[in-house]
């Protein structure tokens, strides 16, 4: 592919507010009904609590301590606990202002986690409004109203952005922002075209962000790409290879400082902690009959949510497959077409994980793949590729009709039958007390010291209701020996195992051992009869004492105070 001399703009400033829109429109289809919720309501799912304490905690740390960054006040004594997890530090700095403002964490939450379909849509449109405007000899065909260009894209864009998968992971902050992925084989793409600089820089740079994004894509997409992009470089017509080295060495020279130093900790956590065990990725790996199940959330297809589960539910709607078998024969000529389907294929079955001898290979060659649980998160990647396709089939089918409005009735025909596809209602939605409880206010006020959350985690069955004793420990200030995280420390999991016989001796011994001098027992968590025992048995236990029972409506807590023994 070769970009006509003098077609410099890439998209015209009267195009992306109505592009904007329409995908802003889609937003509210697939995702009904958060969008109009978002000021009170968001997922039920812990992970959004445990969104909305990492986007608390960076606002935090960044206008505080910096260096602290990655040792956030839980799991205490542990170090490098927000790499336990992805960081999602590029949301944490779009959330930190509007958090240092006043806002409340809730909303400022679900507009950043909203923002990752919308603008993964629009990256996906320029991506492929670039691709067929380079592929285009056609005055006409760079002209973004034209609907050979505009429908194609927005085509790509939806499904990209919005396909049932992501309805699957609405409570994943990490997992909505792709769209960097885009963005980076739109620069890869110019790379290769043009061999400038600038398009390496902004290669790694697309790569870099994915990365502080959602690491799981970060690597995905570099391996992808890896395997995948020297197709390229059969096309007739590219720029010189030293040209295209240049650029894109200049790009990893620019960019591997901040990603070294941003993968430290998490490469620290791997030697410490190991990877996951072979069971654990199996479980999460894709079957075949993941690519025909989609959540049953979706207004269409929901009834196939029986033939997957969790994170296998990969079916990207019948749209986007018969548009991407049109794409790719049709513009089978265009090395760029390959790239795609070969992308298509490799991280399809990459995404079935161990299921697949290829998985097994790949897990041998790249070791950063053993920290990752969920091979199945590849069919983002494959979505990728599907929905590039599917935007080159839409311009093949809109292309085959006469001129004038049937072309804008057809692209539009589309667009809407892409909507009633990727329609959901998302649930269930909580309204998250955006209050601090009674509890942590008086806890704010007191003296230095660990707090342990109860009821607390039973080791391999760690209960959700961690990630609330977490949040809520923003709002009091005090270490936690609780926590809710991707991994658990080893010493967390002894002292989970030590405290099934608290109030005993052994365990206060282990509370006292990690500086712990307040005990929240939450109350409307135990059954009436069992807390009547448990309190009856704290009162009796020496070393500990009631310090103040807080009769909230929502969070009815009592706090106990553990006596440290003086030391001569």
């Amino acid at each position: 592919m070769s970009a006509r001399p003098g077609s410099s703009r890439i998209v015209t400033l009267a195009e992306w507010p109505i592009v904007g829109l329409c995908f802003a429109v889609l937003t509210v289809v697939a995702f009904w009904p958060l969008p109009v919720q978002w000021l009170t309501h968001t997922h039920a799912h812990h992970d959004a609590l445990f969104n909305m304490w990492r986007l608390s905690w960076i606002a935090e740390a960044l206008a505080t301590q910096p260096s602290r960054l990655f040792d956030p006040p839980i799991f205490h004594p542990a170090t490098r606990v927000l790499a336990f997890s992805d960081a999602v530090l590029l949301q944490g700095l779009v959330a930190a202002p509007w958090l240092a403002a006043g806002f409340a964490v809730l909303p400022v939450s679900n507009i950043v986690l909203l923002l990752g379909p919308w603008m993964s849509a629009m990256g996906t449109y320029l991506l492929v409004r670039d691709m067929l405007r380079a592929s285009a000899g056609a005055e006409s065909a760079t002209r973004w109203t034209d609907a050979r260009v505009v429908y194609p894209a927005l085509v790509a864009g939806a499904v990209f952005g919005f396909l049932p998968y992501r309805v699957e992971h609405l409570m994943h902050l990490e997992l909505q922002w792709s769209q960097w992925m885009p963005l980076t084989c739109w620069a890869l793409l110019r790379t290769l075209r043009d061999g400038r600089i600038r398009d390496g820089v902004l290669t790694a740079g697309f790569v870099l962000a994915q990365f502080l994004s959602c690491i799981y894509y970060g690597i995905f997409l570099v391996l992808a790409l890896a395997l995948v992009a020297p197709l390229l470089l059969l096309a007739r017509e590219r720029a010189r290879l030293g040209a295209i080295a240049r650029a894109l060495a200049i790009g990893a020279v620019v960019c591997a400082g901040p990603l070294v130093a941003y993968s430290a900790p998490y490469r620290a956590n791997q030697e410490s902690l190991g990877g996951r065990g072979t069971e654990e990725i199996d479980t999460w790996s894709a079957t075949p009959a993941s690519f025909i199940a989609a959540p049953p959330d979706n207004r269409l297809y929901g009834g196939t949510a029986e033939w997957g589960s969790g994170e296998r539910r990969l079916w990207p709607g019948a749209i986007a497959i018969v548009l991407a078998l049109a794409g790719a024969w049709s513009a089978r000529r265009i090395a760029a077409t390959r790239m795609f389907a070969a992308m298509l294929m490799l991280t399809s079955a990459l995404a079935m994980g161990t299921h697949t001898p290829v998985y097994r290979v790949v897990l041998a060659i790249v070791p950063a793949l053993n920290g990752l649980r969920a091979p199945a998160r590849f069919g983002m990647v494959a979505a990728l590729a599907l929905a590039v396709l599917a935007g080159l089939g839409a311009a093949y089918v809109v292309a085959r009709v006469a001129r004038g409005w049937r072309r804008h009735a057809v692209g539009a025909a589309l667009l809407a039958c892409l909507a009633v596809e990727y329609a959901s209602v998302v649930g269930p939605l909580y309204q998250w007390m955006q209050r601090t409880p009674v509890y942590a206010m008086w806890l704010r006020g007191q003296p230095s010291g660990t707090v342990v959350d109860l009821p607390i985690a039973r080791a391999h069955a760690l209960p959700q209701h961690e990630a609330e004793w977490s949040f809520y420990g923003r709002t009091h200030g005090h270490p936690l020996a609780n926590g809710y995280s991707g991994y658990y420390p080893r010493a967390y999991l002894a002292l989970l195992g030590t405290m099934i016989r608290f109030p005993n001796a052994e365990s206060l011994d282990a509370l006292r051992a990690r500086d712990v001098r307040y005990v929240v027992v939450h109350e409307d968590r135990y059954e009436p009869a069992d807390l009547i025992d448990f309190d009856a048995r704290l009162r009796a236990t020496p070393g500990i004492r009631l310090v103040g029972r807080f009769p909230d409506p929502t969070y009815p807590a009592a706090i106990y105070e553990i006596d440290v023994p003086n030391v001569e």
